[in-house]
Parts: structure tokens; sequence; C-alpha cells
């Protein structure tokens, strides 16, 4: 057994097909086969089986593939760490997903930041699609790491906490709720509230804040803060959203704070996370990312604010 054996294994365990898992390495697909083909004599196993003109892993490779994984991954680190301390650093390219909210503030400052603390010179290649979108990309490995908002779309998945984004209450200047320093859960009652979809992440937390509060006569409909603002604006309804840009250079809206209680005062926040696989291999470059946001994470801990994910 051979280390070039391991990562053809690897590659042809990702893309379950000879010749476009040949055409990756730079071989040709005899010598995969023969190299697959050797190994598993080696092994005594079977860890491929035919579907038509694709192969799939045996329940033997797809165990083989935890251990193959975790000491190349170790093995790629220890490369990474070695021509750091030469001198050679290998570079490295991120694929980095978000939402649009989190795009023209954070993201910017998070990565101009990480450069100036960092030795490393890695290259970011940044995509921008809702919550939904971005978690299925990342467990489909299409994404190294994504900032989003929190779902249980699978238990594989690691959240870390790094941006707030407050919860108000927009309306337009007609509008009764216009003339109040501040909104109260109760000041809600007997109004046409609005706010987003229940079928996004953050639609599925507003709704849980809401009920929570005693907060019922709400429409979930709406997919961002841009067309909450413009009915909002327009119409006699009352916008429960997060502050974001959107709302900067609406004219004629009126944002409100939103408060727990008349004694308290605390305001609502929003918690937008860092995600990653934590079963899917990560280069070096990928785990030194992680490792930093990590370290700049969130402080969830604060008593004047009430966080929901």
């Amino acid at each position: 057994m051979n280390l070039s054996q391991l990562y053809y294994f690897r590659k042809l365990a990702e893309l379950q097909h000879y010749t476009r898992s040949a055409k990756e390495l730079f071989i040709t697909q005899p010598t995969l086969s023969g190299s697959i083909s050797s190994l598993e004599q080696e092994l005594g196993v079977s860890l491929f089986q035919k579907t038509g003109r694709n192969v799939e892993l045996t329940k033997y490779g797809a165990e083989f593939l935890v251990y193959v994984n975790a000491a190349l991954e170790q093995l790629d680190k220890g490369v990474a760490i070695m021509k750091g301390y030469s001198g050679e650093s290998d570079g490295g390219t991120i694929d980095l997903g978000c939402i649009i909210t989190v795009q023209t503030d954070y993201i910017p400052q998070l990565l101009n930041m990480y450069r100036q603390d960092s030795d490393h010179e890695y290259e970011f290649n940044i995509s921008q699609k809702p919550s939904q979108v971005l978690l299925e990309n990342l467990v489909k490995g299409e994404n190294d790491v994504i900032f989003c908002a929190k779902d249980d779309i699978s238990s594989d998945i690691t959240y870390v906490p790094v941006v707030a984004q407050e919860f108000i209450v927009a309306m337009s200047e007609r509008s009764p709720l216009a003339q109040k320093d501040y909104i109260l859960p109760e000041d809600l009652l007997g109004s046409n509230l609005i706010s987003y979809r229940e079928q996004i992440p953050l639609g599925k937390s507003v709704k849980s804040l809401l009920d929570s509060l005693g907060v019922d006569n709400v429409k979930y409909s709406f997919d961002d803060e841009s067309i909450l603002a413009g009915f909002a604006v327009n119409g006699v309804d009352v916008a429960l959203m997060i502050d974001t840009f959107f709302l900067r250079n609406v004219e004629g809206m009126v944002l409100k704070p939103f408060y727990n209680n008349e004694v308290e005062k605390k305001k609502f926040y929003h918690c937008i996370y860092m995600a990653y696989s934590n079963k899917r291999y990560h280069p070096y470059c990928v785990d030194h990312f992680i490792e930093y946001v990590t370290e700049h994470q969130l402080d969830k801990n604060d008593q004047s604010m009430i966080f929901f994910d």
C-alpha cells in the first residue's frame, strides 16, 4: 500500500466514476483501476461495487474511507505547516458562502481582519445565497464554510455564532405605532402584522419567538426585508423583521426598537452563524480560518440582549 493509492481511493469515493476520477487525478483509467484492485487485494475486501456506469462504496469501503480521510487530512495539515515554517506557503482557496445581509459589512470586515492577523495568504471564493441553499450546498461539499441562519438540516454541521442582528418593528409614518418611542409585545395586538415565511430558517425562528410572546396575529409570507419594508411603508401592515441595510433608504419608513417588557426593556437579536461540516475533509487553510473565526465568535452571554436562533 502506498500514499498514491489512498489519494486515488479518496477521489474515486468522492466522484464514484472511474473515468472522471482518473481525469482529475491526471492518470489513465487503467492505472486507477489497477491501483484500486491492488489495494483491495492487499486489504482482502471489496471497496467498491458497480452500479450501472458508476461505482459506489461497499460497507467496507465506507468504513475504510473514514480512516483514509482522517489520515490524509492530518498529513496535508502537516505538509502545510512545514511549508509555512520554511517560508514556502502553500496558499489555498476557501469556498465561502454567505447570506446577503452579511455580505456588505461583516464578511469584508472579517476577511480584512483575518488577512491582517494571519501570516497566510489564502484566496476566498465568495458566493451569496439564501440560508437554505447554503446549508444544502455545505452538506454536498460545495462550500467549505458558510455564514447563515441556523437550521436543523443535518447533525453533521457545527455552528459558531458570529453576528447579532437586531429584531425591530417597521411601519409607515401613518401608522398609530409610529408615534411611540418603542414597541412592546402588547402594542402589536390588533395590528396587521407581517414577517418572514415559515419555510425559511429565519421565519421559523421568528414565529417561535413571537409565539412565546403571545403575538399570534402574524402573516408569515415574505422572504426578506426589502419586500417586508415595501408592504409596510405602502400599506397598513406592520413588519416584524431584522434591521439590515435594505431599510436604510426606504422613504417614509419608521423603525422602532422592540422590547420584551416595560421594566427590563431588553431588545431581541437574531444570530447569524458560521457553519461548517464536522464530517467532511478540510484542508489546512479551511481549518485555520475556522479556528480564527471561532476565536472571535459572538459573546451570547450579554444579559442585556435576548438572542434567538
